[in-house]
């Protein structure tokens, strides 16, 4: 890249980690492009040439919150899971590791999953979201057979909705991890019964 490109995407990246701050602040359609442009440093034209609608600006705070969040690619995946004996703890892997992931970008993900329903792009980055925890399970499985129920059961289980409820329920990040395994665990052990 030449200087210009680089300080434009320089620019780029300062205004959506600002937004994507603010955003987890005070929730996304609330956060002004006044307030946007000021933590970023930059004036709110500058803001508008980047960024002229929501719609563009949310997918570029999507890619900072998922940068955080680094869920692996199913590929990956499958090779970090190659050495547990079987689904289940594979399935622990992923809780452990999803969770872990989520907790990093809880702040974005946790607004993004209040205005789904007022910003479409947000919506577009909840499925996102939730189609890399079905892939997260999917490949964890690897061959496993379960029900249709109990497949959407453990998807829901892995998305960060779930674990958010447990949070908001009282129960401590670092708990939560061992609450979604046992609930994992009772998922196939029912499947093995059936």
């Amino acid at each position: 890249m030449d200087g210009r490109a680089v300080a434009t995407a320089r620019t780029r990246h300062r205004i959506a980690g600002a937004a994507v701050l603010l955003h987890s602040q005070r929730g996304i359609a609330a956060t002004s492009w006044d307030e946007i442009a000021a933590a970023a440093g930059v004036n709110r034209a500058t803001v508008y040439r980047h960024f002229p609608r929501l719609e563009e600006l949310v997918p570029a705070c999507a890619r900072i919150a998922f940068e955080a969040i680094d869920l692996p690619a199913p590929e990956q995946l499958r090779a970090a899971l190659a050495d547990l004996p079987d689904a289940g703890a594979r399935l622990e892997r992923i809780v452990r590791e999803s969770c872990a992931c989520f907790e990093r970008g809880a702040d974005w993900l946790r607004a993004a999953r209040r205005e789904g329903d007022l910003v479409p792009s947000v919506a577009e980055v909840n499925a996102r979201v939730s189609a890399g925890a079905s892939a997260l399970v999917e490949a964890a499985l690897d061959g496993t057979f379960v029900t249709d129920d109990a497949l959407r059961l453990l998807c829901v289980l892995i998305d960060f909705p779930f674990s958010q409820q447990l949070r908001d329920a009282g129960i401590p990040a670092g708990r939560v991890p061992d609450v979604i395994a046992r609930l994992v665990r009772q998922v196939l052990a029912e499947e093995e019964r059936q």
